[in-house]
């Protein structure tokens, strides 16, 4: 079986499945975030992570998903140089790329997020 497979098999099951499953198993259902939550496990995790450690302050919560995209970024150019060190080209393995874009891309859909309890009406 080629690395590319193994090792989108083992991102897929560390970053979506085992959140997912944690988030079915805790009935963990919050209106704001559905769609969210589904597409991007593992973020909303971290998302009520950031919300516990900062007691809820939006500004604080905000400061720490900016940070954590720049958090993904480096440990995505830490992915590819592993990947170099083993004299892997990167260009054969569009699964490496794939899952670079999908971890920059939960990291930022978290940016923008409606307050807690807060109803918006159409006019």
């Amino acid at each position: 079986m080629p690395i590319s497979v193994i090792f989108l098999f083992t991102s897929l099951i560390v970053f979506w499945i085992i959140p997912a499953i944690g988030i079915a198993k805790n009935h963990l259902v919050d209106d704001r975030f559905f769609i969210r939550q589904w597409l991007f496990p593992m973020q909303y995790w971290l998302q009520l992570l950031f919300e516990r450690i900062s007691g809820n302050r939006r500004i604080v919560v905000r400061i720490l998903q900016i940070m954590s995209l720049f958090i993904t970024y480096f440990c995505g150019l830490l992915m590819l140089l592993v990947f170099s060190a083993f004299d892997i080209n990167t260009a054969k393995h569009f699964s490496v790329f794939i899952l670079f874009e999908y971890l920059l891309v939960s990291s930022i859909a978290y940016w923008f997020q409606p307050k807690a309890g807060k109803i918006y009406k159409t006019k």
